[in-house]
């Protein structure tokens, strides 16, 4: 289990925003396992909204206020 003191935050620090260059994450996937390769969009669509929602109730869900993933 992750100690969670490792993660807190002296309020009296000063932190500022979150550059916006470092609040998307962009990239490409690709496959060479013949049946995934010829799933459809709407396939791919799903299987990153299942990781949208892995990553915001995982441990690190409270740092994200916001995860979209799209697929082209």
């Amino acid at each position: 289990m992750m100690d969670n003191a490792m993660c807190r935050l002296d309020m009296n620090m000063n932190i500022g925003a979150i550059p916006a260059m470092h609040l998307t994450i962009s990239g490409t996937l690709s496959t060479t396992n013949i049946i995934m390769a010829n799933w459809s969009t709407a396939m791919w669509q799903s299987v990153v909204n299942r990781a949208v929602r892995m990553l915001a109730s995982g441990p690190f869900g409270t740092n994200f206020s916001t995860a979209v993933a799209t697929v082209n």
